[in-house]
């Protein structure tokens, strides 16, 4: 006769107390006041009683062994893909030493180990005790060398003393509490005892806040100790490996502040080098923690940073913002609120489009007007009630302008055909110059060119829309008008050049497209026969020309709602853009043809 798991699970032998599951285990069956087997449930197994009868058995009980099933298998999952995850990172990391070593080092060296005269090697006399308070092991497999020497780091923190003023983290408290104190990593000794701390999060601030520092560095910077090259894109990418580990070990189930604070430093870091989708992601990463939190409950000048990043980043992206509107307490930050706020605002006309209700266009209108008046052009710089620094003055300028610009683009294409549009027309031509304008003055303010990628590539926009209504057959210009277009649009160019000359950026692309499009304009274009740009966050460019004709045609194409950045990219802005997948479809295209000038060879 046969008899099914259950039954078998639960049979007792004649001359044993013991069910047959036990056996086979080799322990024995011991109960409790829950009719349970607590050998048995040691090996997650559930083992009723031998006493009851499995035919006697409640429907209660059976119940609440699947609940318990399922928990159990729910908690197996989740495990499996923390432990696959943080495989897939060691993994990389360990290939990116093993080559980085490989040529270098003895066979005996390659070891993994925290060299004895490194800054970051932490006491013999403690590691136990910290091993056994500190919840995971990775801050003690943190490399010595992951950031550069004792002498070279000192020399970074000489060079970037200027980065926090543009970065727009007063009065976030994210690094600095006030503005006496510039920050929690101004010096070296801070900086290493922050990686020797048992917080993962502070670590982890640290090391994002060092790469911050590193991609403010020019081409040419030397290490301090040998004389060579810094390659500070190396150290940059061993960081974020770092620190990705850092965040795995302390997002269970929630992260730290400190680990927060970490993530809107790494939106910092991927604005500066040109990545704003990972920046998004990081502030998405960051709000996700803080709900969990609950900063969103309480005032947090952290939770404000979020939520005004979240929205801005997410308007020039062309994604869905995550968070609802809000009041923020905080006097300093009524400029930035408004600048998010008014960011939500025109996302949501941008994905409803002809459905937008008319709340939403009041809000957007009534919004501007209110900014304008927050952030005038001439502002004073010797106005000491601000507490933002000239240069972030200018930084809100240029997000001023460019959604001005955003709010009327759709409209003004239409100006050449109604009237009734012309001034959505005049409002973009003014918040095109005036965002290069704002762009001007904050590399002016620099005394040493910093990185801000994404600032160059926002005045990038502006001026691309200034040649288009520029060559805009149905809105003609005069000479003067012309030349003066042209005379703002070349300082750009002239800007991006100098940039691009003491930093690795993307303002070289830039530069070359504006270029491009002068040379065509002017009849003087003897580039490739047909070269295609794919512009992330733009649009496509083809300039072609045809010898036979003795004419070039520009072809650009755009859209006037959403930018996206192909699927495709990895770097994103700092990407070959000739060589990004050219199959995308926009929403907008206008085609332009001009004669050669007189003279010139074919």
């Amino acid at each position: 006769m046969q008899h099914s798991f259950k039954e078998r699970h639960n049979t007792t032998r004649l001359g044993t107390k013991n069910c047959t599951e036990c056996r086979r285990r080799k322990v024995s069956c011991v109960f409790d006041d829950q009719r349970r087997c607590r050998q048995c449930l040691t090996h997650s197994l559930l083992c009723e009683s031998q006493q009851v009868p499995p035919s006697e058995q409640s429907s209660h009980d059976k119940d609440r062994i699947i609940q318990e099933l399922n928990q159990f298998v729910t908690q197996v999952e989740s495990r499996m893909v923390e432990m696959q995850e943080s495989i897939r990172v060691l993994t990389s990391q360990l290939d990116k030493c093993n080559v980085a070593g490989s040529t270098d080092k003895s066979p005996h060296q390659q070891e993994v180990h925290i060299p004895e005269n490194s800054q970051l090697q932490i006491p013999k006399e403690t590691l136990a005790n910290e091993r056994s308070q500190t919840p995971m092991s990775e801050l003690e497999l943190i490399p010595g060398d992951i950031i550069p020497n004792s002498q070279t780091l000192e020399k970074i923190l000489d060079y970037s003393d200027q980065l926090l003023q543009s970065l727009m983290l007063w009065p976030f408290a994210i690094i600095h509490n006030n503005q006496e104190d510039r920050g929690i990593f101004c010096n070296r000794d801070k900086i290493f005892d922050a990686l020797k701390s048992r917080d993962i999060g502070l670590a982890s601030k640290c090391l994002i806040w060092t790469s911050l520092l590193l991609s403010q560095l020019p081409k040419d910077f030397k290490d301090a100790e040998t004389g060579l090259p810094l390659c500070p894109e190396k150290f940059i990418d061993r960081i974020l490996t770092q620190v990705s580990i850092l965040y795995l070990a302390d997002c269970t189930p929630t992260c730290s502040i400190n680990s927060i604070e970490a993530l809107v430093l790494q939106y910092e870091l991927f604005v500066a080098i040109g990545r704003p989708s990972r920046a998004w992601k990081c502030i998405r990463a960051g709000i996700e923690n803080a709900l969990l939190l609950g900063l969103h409950l309480r005032p947090s000048l952290l939770w404000d940073a979020l939520w005004i990043r979240d929205r801005q980043m997410s308007l020039i992206i062309g994604l869905p913002y995550g968070t609802l509107n809000m009041d923020v307490q905080t006097t300093e930050l009524d400029t930035p609120r408004k600048i998010g706020l008014l960011s939500g605002f025109i996302s949501d006309r941008d994905r409803l489009r002809q459905k937008t209700p008319f709340s939403i266009m009041t809000s957007i209108v009534d919004g501007m007007r209110e900014l304008k008046i927050m952030v005038p052009d001439e502002w004073a710089e010797a106005d000491l009630n601000s507490v933002f620094s000239p240069i972030e003055h200018a930084i809100m300028r240029l997000y001023k302008h460019t959604l001005n610009k955003m709010i009327h683009l759709p409209y003004s294409q239409f100006a050449g055909y109604d009237k009734q549009f012309e001034y959505t027309r005049v409002e973009v031509l003014e918040s095109a110059e005036g965002a290069l304008d704002a762009h001007g003055d904050i590399r002016s303010l620099q005394e040493k060119p910093l990185r801000c990628d994404l600032y160059d590539f926002l005045a990038f926009n502006a001026a691309l829309v200034l040649f288009v209504d520029l060559v805009a057959k149905e809105t003609p210009r005069t000479i003067e008008e012309e030349a003066h277009i042209w005379t703002v649009i070349t300082k750009f160019v002239s800007r991006l050049r100098k940039t691009g000359e003491v930093l690795e950026n993307a303002a070289e692309q830039a530069a070359d497209v504006l270029e491009d499009l002068y040379a065509a304009y002017k009849g003087r274009y003897r580039g490739q026969p047909c070269k295609v740009t794919t512009i992330p966050y733009f649009g496509r460019l083809t300039i072609s020309r045809d010898s036979t004709k003795a004419t070039a045609t520009i072809e650009l194409e755009s859209s006037v709602y959403t930018f996206r950045v192909p699927d495709e990219t990895g770097k994103e802005l700092i990407d070959d853009w000739t060589e990004i997948d050219s199959s995308g479809t926009y929403g907008w295209r206008g085609i332009y043809t001009f004669d050669d000038a007189p003279g010139l060879p074919i």
